[in-house]
């Protein structure tokens, strides 16, 4: 597309000066831009992109800013009011704005949102609306699936509107999309014509990047935000979100077409469930929803995962899903990776594999396996680097929440593994080292210590890495794969 007509089609770029050049692509690392490249240069945190422009157009590509800059009449230069919103808007336009003929739904919240989406693509499709899907796990591509191995829960926005335009030409009709706090602030998500917002909580997370609490539901807000003002497709535009929660008073307060909250405390939300009965493996209920009401066996173990079907459910429907097949696909939800994930080869106790990182997720699912579990709770984790957690609360949760715990390393990234640990221990209150807990940095010698422990009827929660295949540690990355290490240590005790 020549860069005039791709400028026509973005609000607030114009051309300012060069040739008309031929874009072939989108993007904003000038480490590889080339001839047919478009380099959007950012403004971040600690880098600015400006500043790598000259390189860029060194190296052949056109340059899209936001200030000006003497690069030479060779050079095409396109002006942009919003340089991180107009990144999307291009990388939309040039692949044909593939969100404006598939219905969208975005997922945010603290916890929650990489199942909540999973679950709504898999209602969808068994409704017969063939729904892609983008998660922190993996990319749903219809035909195909790919692992999510770029580090980020969302994409950044020209790999994000690819992705949308490769599920539209596999036949896909709808596409769901699940949105991080940082994401949403970094309009990442731009362009993404959202039909309906669905948040499943905020909690207390990101604080590094947000500052503050409101500060951090102001950027989960800011999906509803979106789907109000965006592409008009005939559908209402509608938001999903959590009557229970803490932030359901000021997503309340967006203006939007249609609003549906869900509930297991509220008899009045628009999506509700009882008649539960929850069992070790999962749960069963009678789903309310404004369009009537339907039997569902879920097979997610933990009550927040009925909070998580009842969004889903949200979804489907506000995206045209029929009750009955949203119902089936709820039932028939098989699970995901390393989202208390049971392992089992033979030993005579439990253990299960969860994501849980931060104090919150922890302490949640430190209560539901508590529930069923008859011996002994032992938990393996640590805090990760790549996020300002509350590591004194993480270590306050485990010390509440189990009879024994192990500290250990968890994606350090750039910090001291050794002062984590420390943080993470000033939250342990009373619990006595040595009797009530260990600190072992070494994960593999930690899940050993913890699976030697364990007696039967016993419960081991190994919290942290879930999914995850690797293990961060700044400068390198290592491999890791949770389950793979668990069964190889539990054979090695002898266990088949």
């Amino acid at each position: 597309m020549r860069l005039s007509e791709l400028a026509r089609g973005v609000p607030g770029a114009a051309v300012r000066r060069g040739p008309d050049y031929e874009v072939e692509r989108v993007l904003q690392d000038s480490r590889e831009a080339r001839p047919g490249d478009l380099f959007v240069a950012l403004k971040g945190i600690t880098v600015d992109g400006h500043d790598f422009a000259a390189r860029a157009a060194q190296q052949g590509a056109a340059v899209a800013l936001e200030r000006d800059l003497e690069l030479g009449d060779e050079t095409a230069v396109l002006h942009l009011d919003r340089s991180r919103w107009g990144l999307g808007e291009l990388a939309a336009e040039l692949v044909g704005r593939p969100a404006r003929t598939l219905r969208m739904a975005g997922v945010t919240g603290t916890d929650g949102k990489t199942t909540t989406t999973h679950l709504a693509a898999h209602v969808l499709n068994c409704s017969g609306i063939e729904a892609g899907y983008l998660s922190t796990i993996d990319f749903g591509l219809g035909a195909s699936t790919r692992h999510n191995l770029s580090g980020h829960t969302t994409i950044e926005s020209p790999a994000l509107q690819q992705m949308l335009a490769g599920m539209r030409e596999g036949g896909a009709r709808a596409a769901v999309v699940e949105a991080t706090s940082h994401a949403l602030v970094q309009d990442r998500v731009a362009a993404c014509d959202f039909d309906v917002a669905a948040v499943t909580n905020i909690g207390l997370d990101h604080l590094d990047y947000h500052h503050t609490w409101a500060a951090y539901a102001a950027a989960k807000a800011g999906l509803l935000e979106l789907a109000a003002g965006s592409y008009a497709k005939g559908l209402p535009k509608t938001a999903v979100i959590n009557r229970d929660d803490a932030g359901h008073e000021t997503l309340a307060r967006i203006p939007i077409e249609r609003r549906w909250t869900y509930s297991l405390l509220h008899p009045g939300a628009d999506l509700s469930a009882d008649q539960v009965r929850e069992f070790e493996g999962g749960s069963s209920f009678r789903l309310h929803t404004p369009v009537g009401s339907a039997r569902v066996d879920l097979r997610l173990p933990a009550r927040f995962n009925i909070y998580n079907a009842l969004c889903a459910a949200g979804v489907g429907l506000a995206l045209g899903a029929d009750l009955d097949a949203v119902a089936q696909g709820l039932s028939s939800f098989p699970g995901l990776p390393g989202r208390l994930e049971p392992v089992a080869v033979g030993q005579p106790f439990r253990v299960l594999i969860d994501f849980a990182h931060s104090a919150g997720a922890l302490a949640s699912a430190l209560a539901e396996v508590r529930r069923f579990a008859p011996g002994r709770l032992l938990v393996v984790f640590g805090a990760s680097g790549r996020a300002d957690h509350d590591r004194p609360g993480m270590g306050r949760a485990a010390a509440q929440g189990s009879d024994f715990f192990v500290i250990t390393t968890d994606d350090p990234v750039h910090e001291d593994p050794v002062e984590i640990a420390r943080q993470v221990q000033a939250g342990v209150g009373d619990r006595e080292p040595g009797k009530d807990f260990e600190v072992i940095l070494d994960r593999r010698r930690a899940i050993r210590r913890a699976l030697a422990l364990a007696r039967p009827a016993d419960t081991v929660l190994l919290a942290g890495k879930g999914h995850e295949q690797s293990m961060n540690f700044g400068s390198r990355r290592e491999a890791w794969d949770e389950r793979a290490e668990v069964e190889a240590a539990l054979r090695e005790m002898g266990f088949a």
